[in-house]
């Protein structure tokens, strides 16, 4: 017996991950004999734009490197969906994470504005939350200057790592004006 629940779950990941392309690095995509990818800064935030078939080209990507060590410890994307008014947004984190706690995001030490996120899977690589939300959700990322993305390890000792949103709102703006464009040309 199949569950809707569990369709549902693999369906969300299927797009979101598709949508998203924080999963893969860019040397991989290129060397994939993927089109081109081209890129825009808006000063902590990236647009990534790839010409996919059947998928919105763009994302606004933000990550972040440990102090010590130098190691990626997050990388955050967030995607226009288009048409539905709906955002992807998939954060990959590092893994010993306990992944029944899911995830937090705060904004300005402000109340939670992403509390009911979940981990949908993890990788060798890392544990991945993913998402598809209303893009008035994501409002609170457009006013704010800086975010918190709280964890928990596998010790159940908090991660809590900064996320700036500066540059956010005209990153998404962008990502919202091509993947738009995308739809409408369909």
């Amino acid at each position: 017996m199949v569950h809707l629940s569990r369709l549902y779950s693999f369906a969300l990941t299927s797009i979101i991950s598709a949508i998203c392309l924080a999963a893969m690095p860019v040397y991989a995509q290129e060397n994939a004999g993927q089109n081109q990818m081209q890129t825009q800064s808006f000063k902590d935030w990236l647009v990534r734009c790839v010409d996919r078939e059947n998928l919105p080209p763009c994302d606004a990507v933000q990550s972040i490197s440990s102090n010590e060590t130098g190691a990626r410890i997050m990388l955050t994307s967030v995607a226009y969906l288009g048409n539905e008014e709906q955002v992807g947004i998939q954060i990959w984190v590092q893994t010993g994470v306990l992944v029944s706690a899911g995830v937090l995001v705060e904004v300005d030490e402000a109340e939670a504005v992403l509390q009911d996120l979940q981990f949908t899977r993890c990788e060798a690589d890392g544990c991945y939350i993913e998402a598809i939300v209303p893009e008035s959700t994501v409002a609170p990322l457009k006013k704010g200057n800086k975010a918190a993305v709280a964890v928990l390890a596998s010790s159940g000792e908090p991660r809590i790592i900064g996320l700036s949103l500066s540059g956010f709102t005209q990153a998404f703006n962008e990502v919202k004006k091509a993947n738009a464009a995308w739809f409408e040309a369909q």
